[in-house]
């Protein structure tokens, strides 16, 4: 919540002394006010009012005081429109060009591994990626998917709505090769981000397993991301499944230990950070505790924009006037 308001934009005006204009404007409608009471304003006598009140020209308090405020909030914003107001945007220049982010995820069959909710380990991290992609409106986005092989399912985007389609629609059988190369699926993400032109890159790569296939390995894929300045975010995805007990107990002792040093180790390497997701509702805590370090890496100089809302008052105050004029000549016209 505090992010948000840290985000909403503050007003500037360029000439304020305009605003000693307001308690001049107040005053006149106090006089004018005042007069109306007293029976001394301008009336024409029109016989038979009870006549056209009868016939539905009649309108009841509230309408008969629209056009004056339609005229009074023209004179309002008049007024406003002369101090020169703007709104000013602050945020730092990397937030305001964002970073490029390559999605690396793990679509190989212990993916498909599901809770006793019924949820599997792809269906959750689907759905934080897809969250994450959405929340990120200023950075680009690509997504690799991998398994015995690794490829590009999408480049670098900003058109986050098709990559939350395409990740909407992944299954493991995108790719046939049995397997998890790891180490294929970093160097084909380092590959993509080495092009950009952005000084702020990171790679998330969401996996259950470790590294058993593939040309490359994770460690040596780690140090051409170092290279390229590249951030890896590495995610523990193998939380318990409805698996039976004897087979959990085995993948532990063989595999457990393993790859979490491995998916550590690629993780320190870069400068990144390595997370254990316990269960699928940790999954999008965590990607939220991704996206609050990126914002915090990406503090530095602010730039500030500004904006200047004198057209558009005007334009307001025109047809705030146009239709006061229209009003008072047409339904709401006067009769004492």
């Amino acid at each position: 919540m505090q992010e948000w308001f840290v985000r909403i934009p503050s007003l500037e005006l360029a000439e304020p002394w305009w605003l000693l204009l307001l308690p001049v404007l107040i005053l006149a409608g106090w006089f004018r006010e005042r007069r109306e009471r007293l029976g001394r304003g301008p009336a024409i006598l029109f016989p038979g009012l009870e006549r056209l009140r009868e016939s539905g020209f009649a309108v009841g308090r509230l309408m008969r005081l629209l056009p004056q405020w339609l005229r009074w909030s023209a004179l309002v914003l008049s007024v406003i429109a002369l101090t020169g107001p703007r709104l000013l945007y602050r945020q730092t220049v990397a937030e305001a060009m964002g970073i490029d982010v390559m999605l690396v995820l793990d679509v190989s069959d212990s993916m498909l591994q599901k809770n006793f909710a019924g949820e599997s380990r792809l269906d959750a991290a689907r759905d934080v990626a897809r969250n994450f992609v959405l929340r990120r409106s200023n950075d680009r986005i690509g997504l690799v998917v991998f398994r015995g092989k690794g490829y590009t399912q999408c480049p670098l985007t900003l058109d986050h709505e098709v990559l939350a389609m395409l990740i909407d629609r992944l299954s493991a059988g995108v790719i046939q090769d049995e397997g998890t190369a790891i180490g294929t699926a970093i160097l084909i993400a380092v590959n993509r981000l080495k092009v950009s032109e952005s000084a702020h890159k990171a790679i998330i790569i969401i996996t259950d397993g470790e590294n058993n296939t593939g040309e490359v390995g994770p460690a040596t894929a780690a140090e051409f991301a170092v290279r390229s300045g590249i951030r890896i975010y590495a995610l523990n995805a193998g939380f318990k499944t409805a698996s039976n007990r004897l087979d959990s107990i085995v993948e532990k002792v063989n595999h457990t230990v393993t790859y979490e040093e491995s998916l550590r180790g690629i993780a320190r390497t870069t400068g990144g950070r390595y997370f254990e997701v316990k269960d699928p509702a940790a999954f999008d805590d965590t990607m939220r505790a991704i996206d609050r370090l990126e914002k915090k890496r990406l503090a530095g100089a602010i730039m500030e924009r500004r904006s200047g809302l004198f057209t558009r008052l005007v334009l307001t105050v025109l047809a705030l006037l146009f239709f006061e004029i229209v009003l008072t000549n047409t339904r709401f016209i006067r009769i004492p």
